[in-house]
């Protein structure tokens, strides 16, 4: 089983959306292309995300950017064929601006860098793409250290594109329309329309990579309605995919959006390639037998720093345990003392 070396930040570029030379049309099948996503627990994704965003409002702008690699790892899969992830964030290359901080952007900088370096966030991934169980950002986290865990989630999920459910054939598109709340009563309504084509199959030069290229139009407006007035956010984005039709994961995506709320706009360059590196268990099973054996992580402990999976830390006493109860050790005399950390 094929091991891919793990990626370094530094020397690591996207191609997608500049290098067209390294994709080759090849022919399309007959009888059309179903995409869908082939989890099982095990898997394990290698993963290269950069995002930069530039926000301009009454003549004035700014720029900030994020960059990391990521290992994505599916734990489980239920009945339904619902995988549940495991995604930790490393070689974080921050360069975030935020008007109006308390602290130099060097500090805040270097402080959420060591903050989310190395952090694992879970959510579960559908057979088409579609996520579930995002986890909310810690409730400690200030609201500037949001904005950047809003980023690296992002990042995060954008190993999965939503697929689309039916059958395509070279140049079919496809569209949908989701609404969320009410049209014209208090609070929020969202209206997104996608509209998407398959361009065709390709090969990439680099690991003669089968891939289906996808293009993707997508137009979101959420208005947000009160008492006394009324704000409205517009975002259109064009996005381009490269799903692996032989392993059945989305390998790159390219995606330039453009966010408007009043005066202020914000455009959005987003940028992500995938490897495969570990098949998971099915993958395993068909593997040659003289194929170089992988190592498996045999961690169990949940509270320990590097236990990947669904279990819960239980210990109050550790510090990946995120329940209410206090860490507190009961002596003979029924007096509470803090119990030392493992």
């Amino acid at each position: 089983m094929l091991l891919a070396t793990p990626l370094v930040l530094g020397l690591w570029a996207p191609t997608l959306g500049c290098d067209k030379g390294d994709l080759v049309e090849t022919t399309f099948p007959s009888e059309g292309v179903t995409l869908r996503y082939n989890l099982e627990p095990g898997a394990t994704f290698e993963g290269g995300v950069s995002r930069k965003e530039v926000i301009s409002s009454r003549g004035d702008s700014m720029s900030r950017s994020i960059a990391f690699t990521v290992q994505l790892v599916v734990t489980d899969v239920d009945s339904q064929g619902t995988a549940r992830v495991a995604a930790t964030v490393n070689n974080i290359e921050l360069n975030w601006n935020i008007p109006g901080l308390p602290v130099s952007m060097n500090e805040f900088n270097a402080k959420a860098k060591a903050r989310l370096e190395g952090s694992t966030i879970r959510f579960n991934v559908a057979a088409d793409g579609k996520l579930s169980d995002i986890p909310p950002a810690p409730a400690e986290l200030a609201q500037a250290e949001v904005s950047v865990l809003d980023s690296v989630i992002d990042g995060l999920t954008s190993a999965f594109f939503v697929l689309p459910s039916a059958k395509l054939g070279l140049g079919e598109s496809w569209d949908t329309n989701d609404t969320r709340g009410r049209e014209g009563k208090l609070g929020k309504y969202t209206n997104e329309t996608t509209r998407g084509q398959l361009d065709g199959m390709f090969e990439r030069r680099e690991g003669n990579q089968q891939v289906a290229k996808l293009s993707i139009a997508t137009d979101k407006t959420e208005t947000t309605k009160t008492k006394d007035s009324s704000s409205e956010i517009r975002t259109r984005g064009e996005t381009t995919v490269l799903f692996d039709t032989d392993n059945n994961y989305m390998t790159a995506i390219d995606s330039k959006l453009t966010r408007s709320q009043g005066p202020t706009v914000t455009k959005v360059s987003f940028e992500a390639q995938w490897t495969r590196s570990i098949g998971g268990a099915g993958a395993a099973k068909r593997a040659d037998k003289a194929a170089t054996p992988t190592h498996v992580q045999t961690i169990s402990d949940p509270c320990n720093n590097d236990y990947v999976g669904t279990s819960d830390c239980l210990d109050p006493c550790n510090s990946n345990y995120m329940g209410d109860e206090a860490c507190a050790a009961t002596t003979d005399d029924g007096a509470g003392e803090t119990a030392e950390a493992p």
